[in-house]
């Protein structure tokens, strides 16, 4: 029985942690580098592509020439950028210029021969675990010594890498001629290189400008600048969404090769969605050269404008003669975004405390290795993209974009501790982690009760604030003027706040007939007067006067008697009434009531304009933040989560309250809180030098600032 007890109390307690079912996504996906070259270096671009040639996805590994001060040049840099290359490789950099070029591409770095035991750049494997080829085809590499283009276009392997891959699943082998390279391009065989895409294509794009020209890349044998070229423009080609052929071909061999020109044709019947048919590109050739080299192609130089598209339904192939043109910037082909992985989608069941995620591997994989694995989709939307929220997920994960990231061994299943947190959960970490401590202030304490216990958007509609406040028993604010009085007179000279906070609550409530509520607009008083009672946040009563001690009582209707009396001295009395009915009152309860005399409700106003355009959002309507080495307190008015960002800022009820040395205070408090959003509020209109300052302190901080008053907090 007891056992029973117990498995019950356990079952409940899990359905209350329980947030419900969610389809999550998980890409898998190898670990891209960037390998790091001497500028020039042909040797170094040759020991790079030997090493990208035993990995997955080597193909797509960018290579940048680094300048001898360390330097990376921009066009390099927006490679790595778009390549989503994880880590850096030096391959023959001094450790200094690795050290520098790194640090400019924001990545780690590690030496060449640690590629595969240190850093993020070991979570691949051999392409011959992620490959499927048929048992009886083998993929041409350069030859033994191969011209520096054979290495570009099929790639290379060191002779202790070769005899490792001959022994794999992978069949390979150096051709007699390297003709077999540039047929392998155009589709009679393949080569090394292009086995290392298996199963590492994107799963999405974003502006890619659909189908286009196939680029033929035009070299001297051995040219470094265009085979560096062209192996970087291939490095960013999609391997899921585009069809456009790619090829790197020698100048002066092709002419050689018995019925190539018939050969290529056959890759450019392709569905006539671009124009021309192919671009011809070279750094190093001249263009008479070029012209010659298409017309050996059987290619007809054409004036028509580049055009790229993408049709439904798909239209019928194109013809010969096929079209070309030179020298073209083809970059603009692959200059968009794109995520890479392949993806499985599927559900998981949330707890607060923590979910187990059991998925099957959309990649096969036929031998051991390390893999990166992605996790995206709705259960992440609205968190932070801070180190604090990734470790919250796992201790041992990271941010990548809008994916958080694990490294972990390739296998064909894969099971998860992860916990999705809650924007609640996400918000109390990031406090932690900048902070010592904090806790609710008394103004966040009222606050959060009411956001418990109420939908605080209500506050956003007309009157519902104003009713509040002529409903609000002067207190404080009250007593704090008069005493200030007093201090000028030398009566009384300090501790003035906390003198009105102790004795102002003693005043009783105020209570008013709903015709007497001045700020409210006069066809609307009833209503929202019945508003606030149905939110818990007013009663209503009537009011009895006493004829013999003269006090005046507020009852409530559920203590209402059919005869009045006194309820202090309980002679007979007389409810108060109108011409016709007796005299309805509203009088607010005890914690709104203070709530509205001490300023909370601005907060609240704020915190449901900030959710309203933006729902995933969570917020603190006020905490006294302990930072580490410091004894004393410092207040913050509204902390939170809103959209993805982490705002802080300042409310108040005038904008005349705010002063520089305030603003000053509250931007440097939300640079220390490393918010992305400073908050600067009023109920009433914020004058264009407040916002002014407001913007000049931030862009400082490199603070967002989001201004919100009157227009916002009050709509009419």
């Amino acid at each position: 029985m007891l056992a029973d007890m117990r498995w019950h109390a356990a079952a409940v307690n899990q359905q209350m942690e329980y947030r419900g079912q969610m389809a999550i996504q998980a890409a898998v996906l190898p670990a891209r580098a960037v390998y790091l070259i001497k500028e020039g270096s042909s040797e170094g671009f040759r020991r790079a592509v030997q090493e990208a040639s035993t990995r997955w996805g080597g193909v797509s590994e960018p290579i940048v020439e680094v300048l001898p001060d360390g330097s990376v040049p921009p066009g390099h840099q927006q490679v790595v950028e778009l390549s989503g290359a994880v880590g850096a490789v030096n391959v023959d950099l001094s450790e200094e210029q690795a050290r520098n070029a790194a640090s400019q591409l924001n990545l780690d770095c590690v030496p060449l021969l640690r590629v595969d035991r240190d850093g993020i750049t070991r979570f691949t494997c051999h392409p011959s675990h992620t490959a499927r080829s048929a048992v009886d085809s083998s993929h041409v590499l350069a030859r033994e010594g191969g011209k520096l283009w054979e290495v570009a276009a099929a790639g290379d392997l060191t002779d202790e890498t070769l005899s490792d891959m001959q022994r794999s699943a992978l069949s390979v082998r150096r051709p007699r001629t390297n003709d077999e390279i540039g047929r392998a391009q155009v589709g009679i065989g393949s080569t090394l290189l292009q086995q290392t895409e298996a199963q590492a294509g994107e799963y999405q794009t974003r502006g890619i400008p659909g189908q286009a020209p196939a680029v033929i890349w035009v070299t001297e044998s051995d040219n470094l600048n265009d085979c560096l070229a062209f192996w970087n423009l291939r490095a960013l080609r999609s391997l899921t969404f585009s069809q456009a052929p790619m090829m790197l071909l020698p100048i002066d061999e092709v002419k050689y090769w018995v019925d190539f020109e018939r050969q290529f044709s056959r890759v450019l019947a392709r569905p006539a969605e671009f124009s021309p048919d192919a671009i011809v590109v070279s750094y190093g050739v001249e263009r008479e050269r070029l012209e010659h080299f298409a017309h050996l192609l059987n290619l007809q130089p054409t004036t028509d404008n580049v055009r790229v598209s993408q049709r439904w339904p798909t239209p019928p192939l194109r013809q010969p003669p096929y079209t070309c043109r030179f020298n073209i910037d083809v970059r603009q082909f692959f200059d968009f975004e794109r995520e890479h992985g392949q993806v499985a989608t599927f559900d998981i069941h949330v707890f607060r405390s923590g979910s187990t995620v059991r998925f099957s591997s959309p990649v096969e994989f036929g031998g051991s290795g390390a893999t990166l694995v992605r996790f995206f989709g709705r259960p992440f939307d609205g968190l932070p993209r801070r180190s604090a929220v990734a470790t919250l997920v796992h201790e041992h994960a990271t941010w990548h974009g809008d994916s958080i990231q694990l490294k972990t061994t390739a296998s064909n299943s894969y099971q998860f501790d992860l916990l999705v947190p809650s924007l609640d959960q996400a918000r109390q970490e990031i406090l932690n982690s900048v902070t010592a401590r904090y806790q609710l202030s008394d103004k966040g304490r009222m606050g959060a009760a009411l956001q418990e216990t109420a939908d605080i958007s209500v506050l956003l509609d007309p009157g519902i604030f104003e009713a509040l406040v002529d409903l609000m028993t002067p207190r404080s604010k009250t007593l704090t003027k008069e005493l200030k009085n007093l201090a000028q007179q030398g009566i009384i000279e300090r501790n003035l706040a906390d003198l009105a906070i102790r004795w102002g609550s003693r005043t009783e409530r105020r209570y008013l007939p709903a015709q007497q509520l001045a700020k409210v607009t006069r066809d609307e008083r009833a209503v929202i007067a019945e508003k606030l009672c149905a939110l818990g946040w007013a009663e209503r009563g009537l009011k009895v006067a006493c004829p013999r001690c003269g006090m005046d009582n507020f009852i409530r209707m559920p203590e209402v008697e059919s005869v009045a009396s006194c309820p202090g001295c309980s002679a007979s009395a007389s409810y108060t009434a109108d011409r016709s009915a007796l005299s309805i009152f509203y009088r607010l309860d005890t914690l709104v009531d203070r709530a509205t005399d001490q300023g909370v409700f601005p907060h609240l106003m704020v915190i449901a304009a900030m959710t309203k355009a933006e729902p995933l959002s969570s917020f603190l309507p006020g905490a006294d933040l302990y930072f580490p080495g410091e004894e004393k307190s410092v207040e913050v008015d509204v902390f939170g989560i809103c959209g993805g960002k982490v705002v802080s800022g300042e409310v108040k009820t005038s904008s005349s309250e705010f002063t520089e040395e305030q603003m000053r205070r509250d931007v440097e408090l939300s640079s220390s809180l490393r918010a992305d959003v400073h908050i600067l509020a009023a109920v009433d209109k914020v004058p264009i030098e407040t916002r002014v300052l407001a913007q000049t302190l931030c862009d400082s901080a490199g603070l967002e600032l989001r201004v919100l008053d009157g227009e916002q907090l009050r709509p009419a």
